[in-house]
């Protein structure tokens, strides 16, 4: 596996690998902090590229309010999608956004009660709840057709896209000050089939939280013991 590090001017390197006439293929992605952790819920956006498949419209989206979390924390839609807002909580909420990408308010309700929010400008949408401060969500909208978020191990792949239109690489990551761009013409052949990319910010440590700690298992627990 390759290794490239990121600083404060972006990516300093990268990997091309041509696909069939007409397609390309970035290889499967890797995104580690400066420690070497994986880095999950990092966003990828190859701008501009199109799919070698035809692509409908886009569709609905749904990003849900679970033990008072936005579940996922990290979402990425295209714009046009509409984003549906469940609430899995036995508790209301107030989400709402005064992000520039996007302004709304959905105010206190339970279940499947608010109607969908339609994102129909590019850009980063923070969420919150005006009842519980603690609960934040992001939404990454892009006009791309191609893109991706990192899983537990800090893994993106891409699917293939049109030869030539795409023009560069956008990464970024709520621990991330701004996201980082560049262009796929300062891409070099690293060779090999996968890349680890090292971005500019070391994780948080985290204490894992004690087993039955989560407020849905603590509810689940008075409901069976009454206690």
């Amino acid at each position: 596996m390759r290794r490239l590090k990121t600083g404060l001017l972006g990516l300093l390197g990268g990997v091309w690998i041509g696909g069939a006439a007409q397609a390309a293929t970035l290889p499967g992605l890797t995104l580690v902090d400066l420690q070497g952790q994986p880095v999950s819920e990092a966003v990828l956006v190859l701008e501009g590229a199109e799919t070698t498949a035809p692509e409908g419209e886009p569709g609905e989206a749904i990003v849900d309010q679970v033990d008072l979390e936005f579940v996922p924390r990290v979402a990425v839609v295209r714009a046009g999608t509409r984003v549906r807002f469940p609430n899995s909580d036995d508790t209301r909420h107030h989400v709402y956004s005064f992000s520039p990408a996007k302004t709304f308010e959905l105010q206190l309700y339970q279940g499947n009660e608010a109607p969908p929010v339609e994102f129909d400008q590019s850009g980063l949408v923070v969420l919150g709840c005006n009842i519980h401060d603690s609960m934040r969500g992001y939404i990454y909208v892009v006009d791309s057709q191609i893109y991706g978020v990192s899983d537990a191990q800090g893994r993106i792949t891409l699917p293939a896209y049109s030869e030539g239109s795409a023009d560069r690489v956008t990464l970024w990551h709520p621990d991330m000050k701004q996201s980082m761009s560049l262009s796929l013409s300062d891409l070099r052949q690293a060779g090999g089939e996968t890349l680890e990319i090292q971005l500019p910010f070391t994780l948080p440590e985290t204490e894992p939280e004690p087993e039955g700690s989560g407020l849905r298992n603590r509810l689940q627990r008075y409901k069976n013991n009454g206690d």
